[in-house]
């Protein structure tokens, strides 16, 4: 695939769906005990004083970076307390939650599509935050830990999604004819953060993956609900984007130590693709490339301060065959990188007050004039709520049991469990593999839901 000429298709296609809306998982490790009830009391009460808590639900709770810091006129940290369910586990973990509170308080970040408007909600039930770090947590040592912040949660559903024979994504918009060789429905969780240096390193984020697509020719179904800290890239350093190019995956630039420091590495991917200062000089000496689009040069603006997440996962036994190569796609994060900055992190906001960065960002912030707008006011366009998400290629080829039991990375699959195993279910036999589109959304476009990042 010509990565360079896609990324600017998708970035066509990604815009016009934005424009539009402004104008896995039945998971399981053993367990002692059976998991308990779901939760009836769903973002109105507290768990039961009794129950035990994950870690990610103790960093809501606790005075954390990695939690919620509400500011003033923001719902408490009580009332965001509330939005949990059980995990396979028993635990108590994080969930989803609107951004506004029925009460009328917002929480200044949002977890993208309600799980409940899934076809696949009433058999997989709430994603639980945080699911896989807790495993780890309880069957390795602390220096194979991996804890994600909060906010960096992501949920996308899309129901009956049409597969198109010949679509394998090169395409920014989806085909339009051709036969349709399945309809899919999609509930997925992905821990994707773009305020922090976290990606900056770290390659390993949680994703909770749900897909059933059922053939229109003789109705077979073919079914994954999968769970793991999937690797993206290699750890200790991410890929360069199309700004300045000259194509996506440029280069590996190395940083620091990941987290895990013995994460797993991809190398089937373009892995994380970040943008980093010499973007930013690209956009202020008023460099141009290449728009497939137009057929002309046209120059880089603040629209290519963009993050594209590329990942490759496989499941493979003697009966089992499982493969997705999703892509998660940011093209407002609040980030980039500049190893001159404190943290290495630099603010998109910060720039649009250089005359020489041009683009529709900045010059929403420029008309706001008065005082200077920092990176997490809810004012600033940079606040990562535009996204696409395309679940990608999907594939399952499996002869024997459903039930399938890998490790935290989705690896050592076995068919029975073991210490720090998470349980998978594979169903069907895909005849080819599948490309499902997804979505592209602006998850932050309600200004009464008071979007600001971090978020």
């Amino acid at each position: 695939m010509h990565f360079h000429r896609y990324r600017s298709r998708l970035w066509a296609a990604t815009t016009a769906a934005a424009a539009a809306c402004l104008a896995v998982t039945t998971l399981t490790a053993p367990a002692a005990n059976a998991e308990p009830a779901d939760n009836p009391a769903w973002g109105k009460e507290l768990p039961p004083t009794d129950a035990p808590t994950s870690r990610a639900y103790d960093l809501i709770v606790e005075n954390s970076d990695k939690g919620y810091a509400p500011r003033g006129g923001e719902c408490s940290k009580e009332v965001h307390a509330r939005y949990w369910a059980y995990g396979p586990d028993g635990k108590v973990y994080p969930t989803w939650h609107p951004p506004k509170d029925p009460s009328g308080c917002t929480f200044g970040h949002e977890h993208g599509d309600d799980p409940r408007q899934s076809e696949l909600f009433s058999a997989v039930d709430w994603p639980t935050f945080g699911y896989t770090a807790e495993v780890q947590r309880d069957s390795s040592p602390e220096y194979s830990h991996r804890h994600e912040d909060h906010v960096g949660h992501k949920v996308m559903v899309v129901n009956n999604d049409p597969v198109r024979e010949g679509d394998d994504g090169t395409s920014v918009f989806p085909p339009t004819n051709g036969r349709i060789l399945a309809t899919c429905d999609v509930l997925l969780k992905f821990h994707q953060g773009t305020h922090s240096a976290d990606a900056f390193t770290n390659n390993v984020h949680e994703l909770i993956y749900n897909n059933r697509c059922t053939g229109s020719n003789n109705g077979q179904t073919t079914e994954a609900r999968y769970t793991a800290l999937i690797p993206l890239g290699r750890p200790g350093g991410f890929g360069g984007t199309d700004c300045p190019g000259p194509f996506l995956g440029a280069g590996f630039k190395q940083v620091g130590t990941a987290e895990p420091a013995d994460s797993p590495s991809d190398t089937k991917s373009l892995g994380r693709l970040i943008t980093d200062a010499s973007c930013v000089q690209a956009i202020r000496e008023g460099k141009t490339h290449f728009e497939p689009l137009t057929g002309t040069y046209v120059p880089f603006g603040d629209t290519d301060l963009h993050e594209f997440w590329f990942a490759d996962v496989t499941v493979s036994t003697s009966q089992l065959n499982f493969n997705i190569a999703p892509l998660f796609y940011v093209l407002n994060p609040s980030r980039y990188f500049d190893s001159g900055k404190p943290g290495n992190i630099g603010r998109q906001v910060d720039l649009c007050y250089d005359v020489n960065v041009q683009g529709q960002y900045c010059d929403q912030v420029r008309r706001q004039g008065g005082q200077r707008i920092a990176w997490d006011d809810v004012r600033s366009p940079f606040n990562g709520g535009l996204r696409q998400f395309r679940p990608g290629n999907f594939t399952v080829r499996n002869s024997g049991p459903t039930t399938v039991y890998t490790d935290v990375y989705g690896r050592n699959a076995s068919t029975q469990p073991f210490e720090g195993s998470i349980k998978q279910y594979f169903s069907g036999n895909s005849s080819n593999p599948l490309y499902v589109r997804g979505t592209t959304k602006d998850w932050a476009a309600n200004p009464s839901d008071r979007i600001h990042a971090p978020n």
